[in-house]
């Protein structure tokens, strides 16, 4: 709408109020699910482990997904949040799946929330480094 339209028109749009609707998502404990993206986020990463170890970490966290109206020029992407940070993103063919399973409960605008395991980043005597890779856990979802 242009501004002469939203200052003379009598209908004014919502603005969703309040904090979104959480949906708790318990998986089998495989964290079969990567996400992508990572390679983009690895100071973050580094930053919510606090320190690379020599045979890398293993470190269990809880991560939030949020549903994004408009991000990196894709408007159906599904952030990976953890500790309010983001991380990467649903691969495409996880964020169909994903969104088919929020639609089918009838929670299209919820965020989902599940265990997240982040592995990697070892360091070698040298200071070599390896990166660190994000594993959720999530339910089997709508195919």
């Amino acid at each position: 709408m242009s501004l002469f339209t939203d200052f003379f028109s009598s209908i004014v749009p919502r603005k969703q109020t309040g904090k979104p609707e959480v949906i708790y998502l318990s998986g089998d404990s495989t964290y079969e699910t990567d996400i992508v993206g990572e390679v983009n986020h690895q100071d973050t990463l580094e930053g919510l482990c606090r320190a690379r170890l020599p045979g890398g970490v293993y470190q269990f966290e809880t991560a939030r997904l949020v549903v994004s109206d408009r991000v990196d020029s894709n408007k159906n992407a599904v952030r990976v949040e953890v500790r309010g940070r983001l991380v990467g993103y649903l691969s495409v063919a996880d964020t169909i799946r994903y969104r088919r399973y929020l639609n089918a409960k009838g929670k299209s605008a919820a965020h989902g929330q599940c265990q997240a395991v982040i592995k990697g980043g070892w360091i070698s005597s040298d200071g070599r480094h390896g990166p660190f890779f994000v594993a959720l856990d999530l339910p089997a979802l709508v195919p």
